[in-house]
């Protein structure tokens, strides 16, 4: 697992889940994984609307783990992504510029 200092409190904190989304104008696109690269929930495509981003928040909500342990990666865009990250407040939200997607690279 992966540990982390929380910038808000300075409290050491274990990421236990990471999720992936790629922001699309009509559809997106997220999995669930473990810092291991375990998949825990593979990956889906989902509308671009506050419906579709709740099925994703569907997805998060059972797991085991505290929000600040889920580690959320995303486009940077100017899409509201369905008011989706104003309620994952607690978690953890890295946005990456698109230029750095295409250098990040799972191996």
């Amino acid at each position: 697992m992966s540990t982390t200092t929380s910038a808000s409190s300075g409290e050491e904190v274990t990421i236990k889940y990471v999720c992936g989304i790629d922001i699309g104008s009509q559809a997106c696109a997220g999995c669930i994984c473990r810092p291991d690269k375990s998949v825990v929930v593979k990956p889906m495509t989902f509308a671009n609307t506050r419906q579709g981003w709740q099925v994703l928040g569907e997805k998060l909500s059972p797991l085991d783990a505290r929000p600040s342990q889920i580690l959320i990666g995303m486009e940077a865009t100017s899409r509201d992504a369905g008011g989706f990250v104003s309620r994952v407040r607690a978690a953890r939200v890295c946005a990456l510029p698109a230029a750095s997607q295409a250098n990040a690279s799972v191996s």
